[in-house]
């Protein structure tokens, strides 16, 4: 048996430990992101000799030490091992979040709002805008189509200004300045492109743009594809019709029932209410659900519960679509109303809702209905909460 050596002990020890260590930092090393060299709030100068000496672009990045989508693309798409070896073997990159050359920046390049992404040359001519909080891939694609001399926005706005006209160019071009954030000028190309008779819209070079860009449900071209939804179902697929009209006018027929504010107060509200009065479409009536009661909001609330109850004595809204609805025209009157006459037919809600419910609805029914008979009593009730 081999006598026992302490200082051979010590020395293996000593080298296996090292080697330990030395992996435990290898495996830190590889696991650890890479980020973006994002510079802060240089002078621009700098900015400048750095890209010519080192023969990049520049990336700008425009926040603010408080703004949440800032603060994201720098914490989880700036990290990325592929965002951050793509742009920093292209770019000079310095994050402007506060200071005087920040300010400047801004005017200079026009730059409204928060996150917004810059790709410069070396000159520090604006080649490429991006807006708005956005995942990795996204800016990837964004960033390759900045760095593109033929589709990048400076590009794009260039041949538009030459009077091209083709429905990729417009598309593509409207989609750029959409995640640019320039939605004025965005707007403003939609239209000019759209303009002319509504007929136009039954031709793919036209209904492909309005279809994508124009969400304004009180729009001329909305109405009328709405109008004629038959018509242009079998022109481009009664799906993809439905899905667009459904959207638009369930969407907004929520808005103005259970928003916040008078939806008299929005010109369009009157107008989709008219033309949904005299459509022949499906589900006009389901939507008028929504929009006739709430006419009526804020400015005469008994008018408005005898409405909601007119659904139900015609049978207008059914199954849980009815029972969703009753829910929330409680919900409704316990937060806004303040009319007794009006607080009756909350109690009567309540009471139907009940009738159906679990123990632990049927409870908040109870606690409202003594809500509701309270101010009722009370000719002024106070407000309370709907759990």
């Amino acid at each position: 048996m081999k006598s026992f050596n302490k200082t051979q002990y010590y020395l293996r020890f000593s080298l296996l430990l090292a080697i330990l260590v030395g992996l435990s930092m290898n495996i830190g090393l590889f696991a650890q992101n890479r980020k973006v060299d994002l510079k802060e709030n240089l002078p621009f100068e700098e900015v400048l000799k750095m890209a010519k000496a080192q023969d990049k672009y520049i990336f700008l990045d425009f926040g603010s030490l408080t703004c949440k989508p800032c603060l994201y693309i720098k914490k989880f798409v700036l990290t990325l091992d592929s965002v951050a070896d793509f742009i920093n073997a292209r770019f000079v990159s310095v994050d402007y979040n506060q200071g005087a050359e920040k300010d400047r920046l801004r005017k200079l390049y026009n730059v409204v709002g928060e996150p917004v992404l810059l790709i410069l040359d070396q000159d520090g001519n604006f080649m490429h805008r991006m807006a708005g909080r956005v995942e990795g891939n996204e800016l990837m694609e964004r960033f390759r189509q900045g760095l593109d001399l033929q589709n990048n926005l400076v590009a794009l706005e260039k041949q538009y200004n030459s009077g091209v006209r083709d429905k990729d160019l417009i598309l593509k071009y409207l989609k750029t300045l959409q995640q640019a954030g320039e939605v004025g000028r965005m707007n403003k190309v939609y239209h000019e492109y759209t303009s002319g008779s509504l007929e136009n819209l039954k031709k793919p070079e036209y209904f492909d743009v309005f279809y994508a860009y124009n969400d304004d449900v009180g729009s001329e071209e909305v109405l009328y594809m709405t109008e004629n939804w038959q018509e242009f179902g079998k022109l481009f697929g009664s799906g993809k019709i439905d899905s667009k009209i459904n959207k638009l006018f369930s969407l907004h027929s929520l808005k103005y029932l259970y928003g916040h504010t008078n939806p008299k107060e929005d010109p369009t509200f009157g107008k989709i209410l008219n033309f949904l009065q005299k459509s022949q479409h499906p589900r006009a009536s389901e939507w008028l659900c929504y929009l006739v009661p709430a006419q009526y909001k804020y400015e005469d609330w008994p008018r408005m519960a005898q409405e909601v109850d007119n659904i139900y004595k015609y049978n207008l809204l059914k199954g849980k679509a009815g029972v969703s609805f009753k829910d929330m025209m409680v919900t409704q009157f316990v937060m806004y109303c303040h009319d007794p006459e009006a607080l009756v037919y909350g109690v009567k809600w309540c009471k139907e809702l009940s009738e159906e419910a679990d123990e632990k609805a049927k409870q908040n029914y109870q606690n409202t209905i003594k809500t509701f008979e309270e101010r009722i009593s009370k000719g002024k009730p106070e407000e309370l909460e709907w759990h």
